[in-house]
């Protein structure tokens, strides 16, 4: 199958590098397949699950933070805050973020602070869906 090179770049670490057969990221208007041989093109990713299989055959997902995609000649440069594999999310620490995101956006403070609070919620929610622990 035909492979396209994929880098996932947190903040301060290198998450992913290497041959891709199929991607998948959130983004605001759905989820955005990639294969080999893809268009040029930049898509903004919002909190999510990222889905990937490596060109080894392996299913592989991720849970990303807000940031952005870069297609261009068959390499794909996606830029985010973070990314953790399943198990590496403490679930206790994610619930707990949950209930102070939810908190926080009904504090009805400036919109910079509810957009900041709705951003942790999604994050927490993808966490969540991630790790297995309900929430559809």
């Amino acid at each position: 199958m035909n492979t396209f090179r994929t880098r996932i770049i947190e903040a301060d670490d290198t998450f992913f590098d290497g041959e891709l057969e199929s991607l998948t990221v959130p983004a605001a208007d759905g989820e955005y397949g990639v294969m080999a041989n893809h268009e040029n093109l930049v898509v903004a990713i919002i909190p999510g699950i990222v889905r990937y299989r490596t060109a080894d055959g392996q299913d592989l997902v991720a849970s990303v933070s807000d940031g952005m995609m870069r297609i261009e000649d068959n390499d794909v440069l996606i830029l985010v805050d973070s990314a953790e594999h399943p198990d590496e999310i403490d679930i206790e620490k994610v619930k707990q973020k949950e209930i102070a995101a939810r908190e926080a956006m009904l504090q009805k403070k400036s919109v910079r602070e509810y957009a900041l609070a709705e951003a942790s919620l999604k994050r927490a929610i993808a966490r969540q869906r991630l790790k297995g622990e309900g929430l559809n």
